[in-house]
């Protein structure tokens, strides 16, 4: 049986994508971090004053892809567009909130 993008429901995205997203902070905070140096930690995360439009524009697609997903209702929204970027948008957000974790625990 071969899965195709139609075949899921925003609720399984919207509980794939976290569990993906614990387990991936799961194995850097406890398998990966531990093992560098503190200078390979900065140097893997970099201050938040080098990159402060990076975190804007993911805010802006985070806010597009949730108006897209649940809002809009037009031609180009059919299922597997509002999937994937729904998918994109929990990514993108968990990824940042992964981010901020690490830092404030590992005071990067």
């Amino acid at each position: 049986m071969k899965l195709k993008l139609s075949d899921l429901s925003i609720r399984q995205v919207a509980i794939a994508v976290p569990t993906l997203a614990i387990l991936n902070w799961a194995v850097f905070q406890f398998a990966v971090l531990p093992n560098m140096s503190e200078e390979e930690r900065r140097q893997l995360y970099p201050g938040w004053i080098s990159s402060p439009y990076v975190y804007a524009l993911c805010f802006i697609f985070i806010g597009f892809a949730l108006w897209f997903v649940f809002l809009y209702r037009g031609t180009l929204a059919t299922h597997e567009r509002r999937i994937a970027l729904f998918g994109m948008a929990l990514g993108s957000f968990f990824g940042m909130l992964m981010i901020s974790a690490i830092r404030l625990s590992w005071h990067i």
